[in-house]
């Protein structure tokens, strides 16, 4: 395979694969630096693809250990058509109709989950195959009395509120959809402190010990500490 020399971008060609927008916001931070802009973003890359990394370590954690607590009550919930998981309503007749709606819900996530995947897919296939967004709709309030005290409080510490653990996770999961996309991790509607504070937090409620051992090989932190512009942001990874 040849050596590829870098080639020097210039700003029009910059706008053209970034978009206006975009390009302006790292030009912005740059200080109107254009080959410092891009070097910003060469490095907002790099961060978001660690973050990935290590979120994608918790959605994992994060699955399976709502699996585990659903799968006691609801064996194999997410292949067994008896299975009665998605059907539980309690309540009065409005409470009824919310429940309803998010069963019919994640039904379809299920169905959705399972295109791609054999015949007869087995339950830890689809368990993985489901979105992160799949989990946070499980502890929405509207299914404190259905899903969250029967079962999912028992993924997290004694004590923990449902209100808590489903605005962490939801907030997790709209981090990881801003990383995917490759959007800004400085900026301040991102908060990238206080996103990976939660990151953490998460973590340490679900499984502290592997907690430790994600932080510990964590690459985020050495991400954030080789950023071009000195003082854009003062996040410093998991640890």
């Amino acid at each position: 395979m040849s050596q590829l020399s870098p080639q020097p971008l210039d700003a029009t060609q910059a706008e053209r694969w970034l978009s206006g927008p975009r390009y302006r916001r790292y030009l912005g931070v740059a200080g109107g630096d254009h080959s410092l802009a891009l070097e910003v973003y060469v490095w907002n890359s790099r961060v978001a693809a660690a973050g990935v990394v290590d979120v994608g370590h918790l959605e994992i954690a994060v699955r399976n250990a709502y699996d585990r607590e659903l799968s006691r009550l609801f064996p194999n919930w997410a292949v067994d058509p008896r299975s009665g998981l998605f059907r539980v309503e309690q309540g009065v007749p409005r409470a009824r109709a919310l429940q309803r709606r998010r069963n019919e819900a994640s039904l379809a996530r299920i169905a959705d989950a399972r295109r791609g995947l054999s015949s007869a897919p087995a339950h830890p296939a689809v368990v993985a195959a489901l979105t992160f967004g799949f989990w946070s709709s499980l502890t929405v309030g509207e299914r404190t009395a259905t899903v969250w005290n029967p079962m999912l409080r028992r993924a997290f510490p004694a004590g923990t509120a449902r209100a808590r653990a489903h605005d962490l996770v939801s907030r997790v999961v709209r981090f990881r959809n801003r990383l995917s996309h490759n959007e800004p991790v400085f900026s301040t509607r991102t908060g990238l402190e206080d996103r990976l504070a939660e990151v953490k937090e998460l973590f340490e409620l679900i499984n502290p010990d592997v907690y430790g051992y994600v932080a510990a090989r964590s690459t985020l932190g050495a991400a954030i500490g080789s950023c071009p512009v000195p003082g854009l942001t003062s996040a410093t990874g998991l640890g």
